[in-house]
């Protein structure tokens, strides 16, 4: 976690693609020793192959949870920034129409 005035704000490192191993430019174990260096946690992802998408968006949240349970983040009364909703509160959205093109969004 990096401290920015007098709140701590939540970081993660997230390595994206890592479908693409033949095009890597640096290494995960690079990646790891930086995200060490600057006290936050490294996830390797790849949207392509849905891995550890869910887990890098959870892991955020549960830094989030922690630094609010901590007194690092505070909730103020008329600011959106943070709001804590239960996930079974979460209604489901539509599924996107996927669009051909050489992105897959």
């Amino acid at each position: 976690m990096a401290t920015q005035g007098p709140y701590k704000a939540v970081f993660l490192l997230i390595g994206h693609k890592s479908d693409l191993q033949s095009t890597r430019c640096v290494s995960a174990q690079e990646a790891e020793e930086l995200a060490a260096s600057l006290g936050m946690a490294f996830i390797e992802t790849s949207a392509k192959n849905n891995y550890n998408v869910d887990l890098a968006f959870d892991t955020l949240v549960d830094a989030i949870q922690q630094a609010l349970q901590q007194g690092d983040i505070k909730l103020e009364e008329d600011w959106g920034g943070i709001r804590l909703i239960n996930k079974t509160q979460i209604p489901a959205l539509p599924s996107p129409e996927r669009h051909a093109g050489p992105c897959q969004c």
